[in-house]
């Protein structure tokens, strides 16, 4: 957009990334293991051996397995390191670090703590949240 790094770390208070995740139909939920892969991949530190909820499909979800949906959210307030970062351009990969180190949560955390609450399935958990 042609404006300084320096001026968006000056006004910048914070930013939020937010998706919809569907919900898991209640009428059809059932439980699965999923693969240790899958596991790897999202980088769970859970009980590998615990069972996530999926919907099966029924009439009441139209085959779908999955009826609303639900928020997930990752806020990350700008503090003094962050805005170091952005004023000398660092790259999003660098200041995603830092965020993270500070213990900030991401989209994927937020949809896999709502998967582990049996709200929806690691699967479209996947879908929404997962970005290599």
């Amino acid at each position: 957009m042609g404006i300084e790094p320096f001026k968006i770390a000056a006004a910048l208070v914070g930013v939020v990334a937010q998706r919809l995740i569907r919900t898991v139909c209640q009428s059809c939920k059932t439980f699965s293991y999923p693969s240790r892969e899958l596991l790897e991949t999202i980088h769970y530190t859970g009980d590998h051996r615990r069972s996530f909820v999926r919907g099966e499909g029924c009439p009441k979800c139209h085959d779908t397995g999955f009826v609303g949906r639900t928020g997930i959210y990752e806020v990350m307030v700008v503090d003094r390191e962050i805005r170091e970062l952005i004023a000398k351009s660092s790259g999003t990969d660098e200041i995603r670090d830092c965020y993270r180190r500070a213990g900030g949560r991401t989209l994927l955390d937020q949809g896999i703590r709502l998967a582990e609450k049996e709200q929806t399935s690691l699967d479209e958990v996947m879908r929404v949240a997962y970005f290599e």
